[in-house]
């Protein structure tokens, strides 16, 4: 007999009672134990109904349940009134959420809502009666359903699939000459991107209307993933920031009856490589690389040649100090042609920037770029080295940023040009490299090897220091840039600088510091980027006594409006 508190089976041999209730810690006690049917089928299994636990299988020579729940299969609802079965062997079941068609052999469940015609899809207990010639009642909250199992048929009409849409970032993509799209999508059998354009979706739909609700699908980005997503009746795929290569998209579905259209709709995707990956850029780097050996290696020798000429000609050295201050001279000038003319404007943001470079040019470098959507990117970087070299490196770095200006991914960013710089294999040239994004209220911050970013709140009154402490561009060959998310509220200000102002160092050979800096700049903060600036370079001057500085002076000051 069933009960509320599991099954006690009466052995009229000796009068004694069998019990089975549920143990949390045995999968093999029964499920749930609210017992509310049972059925012994030919093969002398006993399948109990619960209510809160599915249904049971009970073998009473082992007396083990074996469990069919909303957890491990696809029965529709915990709470089961009645199974009954019909002339092949399948058990129709009743429950709180439709009618289910469940098989024995092969445990599969086929559910069947008010879509398919129940009266409603929440049965009720003790509800349900086999009638002689097979036909089945079960009783709901709205009356009851009667049907003769084996004239109910499923669908056999395989839908053809078809992809809808397709979009690179949210934005549904027309047919046209300079488009991805040569034809309709679903005409479309090859689609070929550029590298930013990696943030792609698909639609799609089964054409098959007896009730669309119930079709389901499944697909899947062949070398990007191995399995098939099945996603129930959601007719979308995503995928977001793929790598380069060669892709395959593959979608099937189903119509209502759970019957698969396996060929589905297929699309061949090729996403091209950014220019600095291509063929062409690595022989370009490879040049540039070879005439920097050159250039370097011929400086050598007309150094070491003029060296050994001083003696003998002590005419020439006026000549060889002017030739090298004209070099410094176009090294500082090569470096100030890197930076913008203008700075951006901004609403929202009031923006100073103040470089002073120094006797010899330490390659300091900073730029703007703003998006069609409003978003502004700071860049400010210091490169290694001196002269020429550090000048090279800046024009490098003004290539790279220029190149990915369109893309907002400052982790892409700063990962491919590390990659780039290591690769064209310049010692130990590198570059450091700091960045914030702003978009709205919040600021998207990755730094390679600057000095820490200081942001003053003005709600707060607080100074914070964000530090990002990644290696400088260049530094290795694999290394994944971390890009943190602050947000900013107006009357906030935020001071980006090079190393070349804490470094400055007065009579006593002593530095001015970070400390003293994040102090300067916290008693300044009120004013305007402009104020802060000429408070900066005042102390600076006056640490030093007027002495020229060593490296570069760079700051970029931005407070929100």
């Amino acid at each position: 007999m069933g009960t509320t508190n599991g099954i006690n089976i009466l052995n009229l041999d000796n009068e004694t009672f069998r019990s089975y209730t549920h143990d949390p810690n045995d999968s093999t006690s029964i499920s749930h134990p609210n017992v509310m049917h049972f059925y012994e089928d030919e093969k002398g299994f006993v399948w109990v109904s619960t209510y809160g636990g599915g249904i049971n299988r009970f073998d009473p020579a082992t007396e083990k349940f074996l469990r069919f729940t909303e957890g491990n299969s696809n029965i529709p609802n915990n709470g089961v009134y009645g199974a009954l079965p019909d002339k092949n062997g399948f058990l129709w079941i009743s429950t709180n959420n439709g009618i289910t068609k469940f098989d024995p052999k092969t445990f599969e469940f086929r559910n069947y809502t008010v879509d398919d015609g129940l009266q409603s899809e929440e049965f009720n207990g003790g509800s349900y009666h086999l009638a002689y010639n097979g036909e089945m009642f079960f009783g709901g909250i709205k009356g009851f359903n009667s049907f003769i199992p084996e004239e109910v048929s499923d669908n056999a009409y395989i839908p053809n699939i078809v992809i809808t849409d397709f979009k690179i970032f949210n934005e549904s993509i027309q047919v046209g000459e300079s488009s991805p799209l040569k034809q309709e999508i679903t005409k479309t059998s090859e689609i070929i991107l550029e590298y930013w354009q990696n943030d792609i979706l698909f639609e799609y739909v089964a054409l098959h209307y007896s009730n669309p609700t119930k079709n389901k699908y499944a697909f899947k980005l062949e070398n990007y993933e191995d399995q098939w997503r099945y996603v129930g009746n959601t007719r979308i795929a995503t995928y977001t920031n793929l790598d380069p290569g060669e892709y395959v998209f593959k979608v099937k579905g189903s119509n209502n009856d759970g019957l698969w259209n396996e060929e589905g709709k297929s699309i061949r995707l090729i996403i091209n490589p950014p220019w600095w990956k291509t063929n062409l850029a690595y022989a370009s780097y490879a040049f540039l690389f070879l005439f920097g050996l050159f250039s370097v290696d011929r400086y050598q020798k007309v150094r070491i040649k003029r060296l050994e000429q001083r003696k003998a000609q002590l005419a020439l050295l006026q000549a060889e100090n002017q030739r090298k201050t004209e070099e410094l001279e176009e090294a500082r000038n090569l470096q100030l042609s890197m930076l913008p003319k203008s700075l951006p404007q901004v609403p929202h943001l009031d923006i100073a920037v103040y470089m002073k470079t120094a006797t010899e040019v330490g390659g300091d470098y900073y730029d703007f770029h703003v998006h069609l959507d409003g978003t502004l990117t700071v860049v400010l970087g210091d490169a290694t080295g001196h002269g020429m070299m550090s000048g090279m490196m800046v024009s490098i770095m003004k290539s790279l940023f220029m190149a990915d200006r369109s893309s907002k991914e400052l982790k892409s960013f700063f990962n491919n040009s590390s990659q780039a710089i290591k690769d064209m294999q310049l010692n130990r040239l590198m570059m450091a490299l700091t960045c914030i994004q702003f978009k709205g209220n919040t600021i998207r911050i990755a730094n390679a090897g600057m000095p820490s970013l200081y942001m003053y709140k003005n709600r707060s009154a607080e100074l914070l220091e964000i530090a990002v402490n990644d290696l400088p561009l260049g530094a290795m060959r694999e290394y994944d840039y971390e890009v943190r998310e602050e947000i900013v509220e107006t009357g906030d200000t935020l001071l980006m600088m090079s190393d070349g102002f804490a470094e400055l160092t007065n009579s006593s050979d002593e530095m001015i510091g970070y400390t003293r800096t994040a102090k300067l700049f916290e008693e300044a903060a009120a004013k305007s980027p402009e104020d802060i600036v000429a408070q900066l370079n005042y102390f600076g001057s006056n640490w030093t006594d007027g002495k020229e500085n060593d490296d570069d002076i760079t700051f970029v000051v931005i407070k929100v409006k």
